[in-house]
């Protein structure tokens, strides 16, 4: 004769609570991997937002300095401009120096650029051409097409003299001339690998008065 087991009449049996308290872990673990993966999401894209924005402050100051070149006085600088007037501080037909080569100190002038008078006091050749006069030898510039232009060395120093706003998040900026009057910046990333970011050029305005 066979024996009649017992059937549980109410309760859960000790296996029960076991296999709903692993269900719980899985599901606590997999909601702990999905809200650590969001917050990484979320600080990452925080990070490229700022990163963007402070590459766009820095190509501006770039542009802001690339603007001020000049070579009107026969020698190819980056003019230093006046806060208060917004004039550049060096002398100038136009600010009462008569013998002047510069016509304006004014950068929203096309005369702020190229020599549009010859400097009679000036006698020696302007290195590196061989001419005394100011319109001459900006136009020997002009025709320096090479890394080591005349013309874009002064900016390529300026623009390297600025601070890198980029420097604490592992962002070097890479500036070098290339040919044709054209500044080429870099962004790069150096960790955890280098890599390059964002590539501009930037032709400025004295380079549309080379002939």
């Amino acid at each position: 004769m066979k024996s009649i087991r017992p059937t549980a009449t109410a309760g859960f049996t000790i296996v029960e609570p076991v296999i709903l308290m692993v269900m719980l872990l899985i599901v606590s673990a997999g909601t702990s991997v999905l809200v650590d993966s969001i917050n990484r999401s979320s600080l990452n894209t925080r990070r490229e937002i700022k990163l963007s924005e402070d590459i766009e402050s820095d190509i501006a100051a770039i542009r802001s300095v690339a603007d001020r070149l000049t070579c009107c006085s026969g020698t190819c600088v980056v003019a230093t401009m006046s806060a208060t007037t917004g004039l550049a501080t060096f002398p100038s037909i136009d600010s009462g120096t008569a013998t002047s080569s510069c016509a304006t100190n004014n950068p929203r002038s096309s005369a702020f650029f190229f020599p549009t008078r010859d400097n009679i006091s000036t006698t020696a050749p302007i290195s590196p051409s061989t001419s005394a006069r100011e319109p001459d030898a900006v136009t020997d510039f002009c025709a320096n097409n090479t890394t080591t232009s005349p013309v874009m060395t002064p900016l390529l120093t300026a623009v390297n003299a600025l601070p890198n706003p980029l420097a604490a998040q592992n962002i070097n900026r890479v500036v070098s001339i290339q040919p044709n009057k054209v500044l080429r910046v870099i962004y790069q990333e150096t960790v955890p690998a280098t890599r390059d970011l964002r590539l501009i050029s930037i032709v400025p305005p004295m380079a549309n008065f080379c002939t």
